[in-house]
């Protein structure tokens, strides 16, 4: 692996995203914004002494593509080149993607494999799939992943540098 430091892992691939994003949004595509985790800042006088995420938060992304459709993902980044960990993915991620579902929101995960230098789009219902089965079978080889065949690779298209909500039609 060529230069990988994990300071700044997932760094490139969001701005990716967060390009694409912008794209679609000047395009009158989607309007898809990022979702920051709420911190809680002390501090002595103007000086900060501590910070740290005051809960839980839902995915990274959130937003609607023409036509009404609501959508909510989370970007994920891996070294394993079969497939995308489930221990990347938080419990609250996948109750979050449980409830969005319920009430006709559409989830997924983006996925960026580095050994492959692909990106992928994760059907949440495939996620959600794979995450109880893995629950229920934590000691047995082979469930802790989301394996790349369950996957749609997302391709730069049309001008868009990363087309991921193409894959909303294929999915």
């Amino acid at each position: 692996m060529k230069n990988y430091c994990m300071a700044n892992k997932g760094m490139f691939f969001e701005r990716e995203v967060m390009m694409a994003n912008h794209q679609y949004k000047e395009r009158g595509i989607a309007l898809i914004q990022k979702i920051s985790t709420p911190w809680k800042v002390l501090r002595e006088g103007k000086k900060i002494i501590s910070a740290f995420p005051e809960g839980k938060s839902t995915l990274d992304f959130r937003g609607t593509v023409s036509g009404g459709i609501s959508i909510s993902f989370d970007c994920k980044e891996t070294t394993e080149e079969k497939g995308l960990p489930l221990q990347n993915i938080e419990a609250h991620q996948i109750e979050y993607m449980k409830k969005a579902i319920e009430v006709g929101e559409i989830t997924f995960i983006l996925c960026y494999i580095l050994p492959r230098d692909k990106r992928f789009y994760i059907k949440g219902e495939v996620v959600i799939n794979h995450w109880d089965r893995w629950q229920r079978n934590k000691r047995k080889h082979g469930y802790n992943y989301i394996p790349v065949e369950k996957m749609l690779e997302v391709r730069s298209r049309q001008g868009i540098v990363l087309d991921y909500l193409a894959a909303l039609n294929k999915a």
